[in-house]
């Protein structure tokens, strides 16, 4: 059985950034903010694969090149070209696996910005330019003398007032492309089932046709309807049922064999059950 892995305290505060080479990327620090310009992870002194590490300030990480798997408070994340990362404080950490050519942007808070929750997410690339352009004005207001603390202090409120805003544009898009998904689905299982219930009545077949397992399948039509799977099917073949019922002529044995029933007795069962009327009598009210 392997050691417990142990939570290393991740904070940028005691590290000197002097003594960090050009490889490491560019660093300018003050007692508000730690900037990290093409920041190389692969390279960090202070931030190791295969180590836990629980973050001390919160800070935002900007995606530039590369690629990178990285468990965030549990859950594994694949960080690619153009993600955004703002996380609070407190954040468990723990980088997996970081390719080679892997540079990023990073801001570290260290007064007065609160974090209130983690927005990990991959936006437009004129959003993700548009924080980046924040960043670099940060940048240079960092190095004017004298030092306009205040007006750095609410450039580093609007970078992450303005991230906030793009996550919950994100989840809201999410959300209304899922419910239209939802809904293109719950239109094409329609479709089939008037196609084919006739001959077919079983979930498995219906979630096979259009992709899905017959667990998602009902879920789906559930959230999109508010009735299962099987009202829809039950509900295609009696409508199926009663067209023919409606022409006299037709035997009762002969609607049982059209809609694949194994006898008369057994359709006139399913009709019963779903009418509350034997397939006879249906066909007496309809003459009237």
């Amino acid at each position: 059985m392997g050691r417990a892995k142990t939570v290393s305290p991740f904070s940028l505060n005691n590290i000197d950034l002097g003594e960090l080479s050009e490889k490491h990327g560019q660093f300018l620090a003050n007692d508000d903010v730690v900037l990290v310009i093409n920041g190389h992870i692969q390279y960090s002194p202070f931030l190791e694969e295969g180590k836990i590490y629980q973050v001390v300030e919160p800070r935002l990480v900007l995606a530039m090149e590369g690629n990178a798997d990285i468990c965030i408070n549990l859950q594994d994340w694949h960080i690619e070209k153009g993600a955004m990362m703002l996380l609070p404080s407190d954040t468990i950490l723990e980088v997996k696996e970081v390719s080679p050519e892997t540079r990023i942007v990073a801001v570290v808070f260290n007064e007065g910005i609160e974090v209130s929750e983690e927005a990990i997410f991959t936006t437009a690339p004129s959003e993700f330019d548009r924080i980046l352009r924040m960043v670099y004005l940060t940048w240079d207001f960092v190095q004017l003398k004298p030092y306009r603390r205040r007006t750095v202090q609410n450039l580093l409120k609007a970078m992450v007032s303005d991230i906030q805003y793009i996550k919950d544009i994100e989840e809201k898009n999410e959300k209304h492309n899922h419910t239209t998904r939802t809904q293109e689905l719950f239109i094409q299982f329609k479709r089939l089932i008037h196609r084919h219930c006739t001959h077919e009545r079983s979930i498995p077949f219906y979630a096979e046709q259009l992709h899905v397992t017959p667990h998602h399948l009902s879920a789906i039509i559930k959230k999109a309807s508010s009735q299962s799977v099987m009202y829809w099917i039950n509900r295609a073949t009696i409508q199926e049922a009663k067209l023919l019922l409606k022409t006299n002529d037709v035997m009762g044995y002969e609607i049982a064999d059209r809609l694949n029933f194994p006898s008369a007795s057994a359709f006139s069962k399913y009709f019963r059950r779903e009418t509350g009327m034997t397939p006879r009598m249906y066909q007496e009210n309809v003459s009237k």
